[in-house]
């Protein structure tokens, strides 16, 4: 098989096998992808794409797989082989995986090549924005204090962001201070100021599917946790402003905080059944 690999500018030629809201990525600096073509006709026959974790971390390295496609499953061994020679170029220790359809065959075949399969519920769960509208913290209007992000510049918007993740150690993503402003959803997003400094930050993007993802929520100083609740306030009225009513809002229950915080606003909800998995990548 002949190796390519996928970049910003050439991710478009896959994009019938590609999910859009995959594909928008592979300009991000920690997003990787190889596609494994047929020698004789160069014939698709495999792809995988994949964004690094805890890069700062050189004794925690993870990669964590976006998107896998193959033909069939049997076209996966070779394709992962390269990917394990370019993960150990760059020090991922560990490699994971999460997957809504636990039943696909290409999936399953991952437990052939060294990953430990399980069957889960996804970390993802799925509200609208008629759900987030019907909460009680959204009855009463938001101060006049919080902002939408539309109305910083840039350099306001980026001294408040690297204040914040100067005291914040674990962002949803790792790039949030490489992304242009503009990647951020700049009605909904929001912001708290003190002193005349951005010391509050609620951030979504939009994917190009249209599901609103939150990728930063955090605020210091004396008035964090009250500002925290006013950018909840407003993003829900200002989301329900503007978008229909059954908008999907995702949110990646990534660790206990966000998981113990969805389940007190949305107790009972649930992530679709899934399957995980791990692999070791040992030199």
């Amino acid at each position: 098989m002949n190796i390519r690999t996928i970049f910003e500018d050439n991710i478009s030629e896959y994009s019938d096998l590609v999910d859009r809201d995959v594909a928008e990525n592979m300009g991000r600096m920690y997003y990787r992808g190889i596609a494994a073509h047929s020698p004789e006709d160069n014939r698709l026959l495999s792809l995988l794409i994949w964004e690094l974790k805890s890069v700062e971390s050189s004794h925690d390295t993870e990669s964590d797989i976006k998107w896998l496609y193959a033909v069939e499953p049997s076209y996966l061994e070779e394709l992962l082989a390269d990917y394990h020679k370019e993960a150990i170029d760059e020090d991922v220790k560990r490699t994971t995986f999460e997957s809504a359809a636990p039943e696909d065959d290409n999936t399953l075949a991952l437990g052939k090549c060294g990953f430990s399969l399980s069957r889960t519920e996804s970390r993802d769960i799925d509200v609208t924005v008629k759900e987030c509208l019907e909460l009680s913290i959204a009855k009463k209007k938001a101060p006049h204090y919080v902002q939408s992000i539309v109305f910083l510049d840039n350099n306001e918007f980026y001294q408040g962001l690297m204040n914040i993740l100067f005291r914040y150690d674990d962002p949803a993503l790792e790039d949030l201070a490489y992304l242009p402003k503009d990647w951020y959803e700049q009605s909904v997003s929001c912001y708290t100021k003190t002193d005349g400094k951005v010391t509050g930050l609620l951030l979504l993007h939009v994917r190009p599917s249209g599901i609103l993802v939150p990728v930063l929520f955090f605020a210091v100083g004396a008035d964090s946790r009250m500002n925290l609740i006013e950018m909840l306030r407003f993003s829900i009225r200002k989301a329900a402003d503007i978008y229909p009513e059954n908008t999907v809002i995702r949110v990646h229950r990534r660790n206990r905080e966000v998981t113990a915080l969805s389940g007190k606003l949305f107790p009972g909800k649930k992530g679709e059944a899934a399957i995980s998995g791990t692999r070791t990548e040992a030199k």
